[in-house]
Parts: structure tokens; sequence; C-alpha cells
């Protein structure tokens, strides 16, 4: 019984001094990973071209390039929304927005150009 608890005891000291230089190293840390002007923030994408905004993410007018709303009549293909939703455009893309919540339910890329 003593050996058993001296090598658990032994055990218990050694593996955190074995750990410590693998979790020091460089390049393992998070922090060091993500700089924090670099971090990714939800609806943004990474090519620097502006917000771009997901179905199902809130929408905030204040993020949105070119904001305006959209008359669906303007545009082919483009049905009538369901009651309680109305069409914005973000940037290039036409969105389709609860007019109450904010809810982007759909987004169709590339609609302006």
């Amino acid at each position: 019984m003593r050996k058993f608890t001296a090598t658990l005891l032994a055990a218990a000291l050694i593996a955190p001094v074995i750990a410590t230089p693998a979790m020091a190293a460089p390049g393992h840390s998070q922090s060091q990973s993500h700089s924090p002007d670099r971090r990714e923030q939800p609806g943004h994408q990474k090519s620097g071209k502006g917000p771009q905004f997901r179905k199902g993410e809130k929408f905030d007018r204040s993020r949105a390039t070119h904001y305006q709303v959209v008359d669906y009549r303007k545009y082919r293909n483009v049905k009538a929304p369901p009651k309680g939703y109305r069409y914005v455009r973000s940037g290039n893309d036409m969105l389709l927005v609860g007019v109450t919540s904010g809810i982007v339910a759909a987004v169709t890329s590339g609609m302006f150009r």
C-alpha cells in the first residue's frame, strides 16, 4: 500500500511539471492566435467589403451599407414580401426582414451591382 501511495504522490507532483512546457509553447495559447483588433465579429466578412447579414440574425440598420427600403416591384423574380416583412438593401444584398422583430428571414446576394 505504501508503494502504491508513493507512486500516486510522485505522479501527481511530476505531471504538472512535465505538462507545463507544452502548454507554454508559443502558438498554443488562444490569446496569441487572435489579436484583439482582428476578432471575427458575427455578420462581418473577412474580405473587408463591409457587413454581411445572415438568415436568422438581427438586422441592425446602422451596420448596413447603402441601407434603403426596397420596392420589390422594380425587380424581376422578386415576390411580394409576406405580411409583416419588407425588403431592405444592405450593400449588394437584398434582405427580407421582419418589420417588428428585425430578424433577417432571407438573403439574396448580389441583387444590386
